[in-house]
């Protein structure tokens, strides 16, 4: 009984530790390696693009921890996937694409 009770405890923290996990989300600010491009990820849904000097206010929607969806004024949306190492991934065939993912900072 003792083991069936103590595994089951650990189960149940293992999948609270998940859970928390898996509802971090992104936050903060991910980049491209050398920093041309880069995404600032705000509380309540809001993000500032970054493509050298140039910045746009943008908002964002995460999906279960595996693709946020950036809209910025007067562009398309764009999916970024996220990889087992938490960057974001542009889509294939976006211009993004050629300058790589995107990391956390």
């Amino acid at each position: 009984m003792k083991t069936n009770l103590r595994t089951t405890f650990l189960m149940t923290v293992l999948a609270g530790a998940s859970l928390l996990a898996a509802c971090g989300g992104v936050s903060g600010t991910y980049a491209v390696e050398g920093g041309g491009y880069q995404i600032e990820f705000q509380s309540g849904g809001k993000a500032v693009e970054s493509l050298g000097p140039q910045k746009d206010n943008c908002t964002y929607t995460e999906v279960s921890g595996k693709s946020v969806t950036l809209t910025c004024a007067g562009g398309p949306a764009v999916v970024f996937t996220i990889d087992a190492k938490g960057n974001l991934v542009p889509p294939p065939d976006s211009m993004l694409s050629m300058m790589g993912p995107l990391k956390k900072k």
